[in-house]
C-alpha cells in the first residue's frame, strides 16, 4: 500500500495530469487529516490531526504541498503542524485567528510552540487561489462562516468543495449547527453544495453539528466520520443514526450490503476515487491504492 502511495504523489508532486480525484481520511483517531490528489496534477491537504497515523510520516516521500489548509484552530486539527511545515507550502489557508487565545485553541503546555507555529505561517504564508488548478469539469472552493464566536474556535470551520465529473465532496470541519445555518444564507454555497454525494460530516460525528436545514439542501449517498474508538465522550451514537437516516447510502468494498456511514473509528482509514467517467469507489481500511 505504501509503495502504491508514493508513486502517486510524486506523480502529483511533478504536475502531471492524473484522471482521478483520490481522497484519503486518515485513521488520526479524535481530528482530521485529509489528502487528496487532484486530476490536474495537485494535491491538497485539509487538517493536520495525529494519531495512528501520522500526516508527516504519511507523507514522507514528498516535499511540496499545493495547499494546506488547517480548517479551524482548534489542535485535534492541525497536532503535527510542526513537522508538516517544514515542507514546501505553495497555499495556506486558515481561518483568522484574530481573538483565539492560546488556552481556546490548544488544551496543553505541548500545544504552544504548535500553536505558535499555526500563527506564524497564517501570518507568512498567503492563500493562493491558483495553488489547486481547477478545470476540466474539477473544482475546489473554500468557505469561510460569517458569524465566528471567539470562545468557540469550531464556529470559525472553513468549509471545503471538491467537484469531479458531477461527484462533489463537501467537508465540514467542526462547523456547528448554527454556522450551517449562516452559510446557508449564501446563494452561491448553496448552489455549491447541492448534489453533495459525499459528505465529511462535522464535528466528529457529534449531534452539535446536525443541521436539519443542510439536509433541506443536500441528500448525500455517503457520510464519512472521522474520529477515534467510542469512549466517554462519544458514547452517543444517536448523531450517527441521525446521518444515517439522511443519507441514500453505495457501494463499499468487502461490504455485502450498501452503507450510509462511514466512519475511521469503525472502518479505519478510508480511500475513495473518483475516475474521469464519474465513476467513483470507496475502500474503508486502507490508507491508499495504487489502482
Amino acid at each position: 500500500m505504501e509503495t502504491g502511495f508514493s508513486i502517486l504523489i510524486q506523480v502529483a508532486a511533478m504536475g502531471c495530469k492524473m484522471a482521478d480525484l483520490r481522497i484519503g481520511f486518515l485513521d488520526v483517531g479524535h481530528g482530521d487529516f485529509i489528502y487528496a490528489t487532484t486530476p490536474l496534477g495537485a494535491n491538497l491537504i485539509i487538517d493536520v490531526g495525529t494519531g495512528d497515523v501520522v500526516p508527516s510520516i504519511f507523507l514522507s516521500e514528498i516535499s511540496a504541498i499545493s495547499e494546506l489548509q488547517v480548517s479551524h484552530p482548534h489542535t485535534d486539527h492541525f497536532d503535527d503542524i510542526i513537522a508538516i511545515s517544514k515542507k514546501n507550502i505553495a497555499s495556506f489557508r486558515c481561518p483568522s485567528l484574530d481573538g483565539f487565545t492560546d488556552d481556546r485553541i490548544g488544551w496543553t503546555k505541548r500545544d504552544k510552540a504548535k500553536i505558535a507555529k499555526l500563527r506564524q505561517m497564517r501570518r507568512e504564508i498567503a492563500a493562493d487561489n491558483e495553488a489547486v488548478t481547477v478545470g476540466q469539469e474539477f473544482d475546489h472552493t473554500v468557505w469561510f462562516p460569517p458569524n465566528v464566536d471567539i470562545n468557540d474556535p469550531n464556529t470559525a470551520s472553513a468549509l471545503t468543495t471538491l467537484a469531479f465529473k458531477g461527484v462533489k465532496i463537501l467537508l465540514g470541519g467542526d462547523l456547528p449547527a448554527s454556522g450551517w445555518k449562516d452559510l446557508l444564507n449564501n446563494s452561491k454555497f448553496v448552489g455549491a453544495i447541492t448534489g453533495t454525494t459525499i459528505f465529511k460530516v462535522p464535528h466528529h460525528g457529534r449531534s452539535e453539528g446536525c443541521c436539519n436545514e443542510l439536509f433541506d439542501v443536500i441528500t448525500p449517498m455517503l457520510c464519512v466520520i472521522s474520529d477515534k474508538s467510542i469512549e466517554k465522550d462519544n458514547k452517543n451514537t444517536a448523531a450517527t443514526k441521525w446521518y444515517s437516516d439522511r443519507t441514500t447510502g453505495c457501494i463499499v468494498a468487502g461490504c455485502k450490503d450498501k452503507r450510509k456511514v462511514v466512519s475511521t473509528r469503525s472502518d479505519g482509514s478510508i480511500f475513495i476515487k473518483i475516475n474521469d467517467k464519474g465513476e467513483w469507489w470507496v475502500h474503508p481500511g486502507t490508507r491508499w491504492l495504487r489502482d
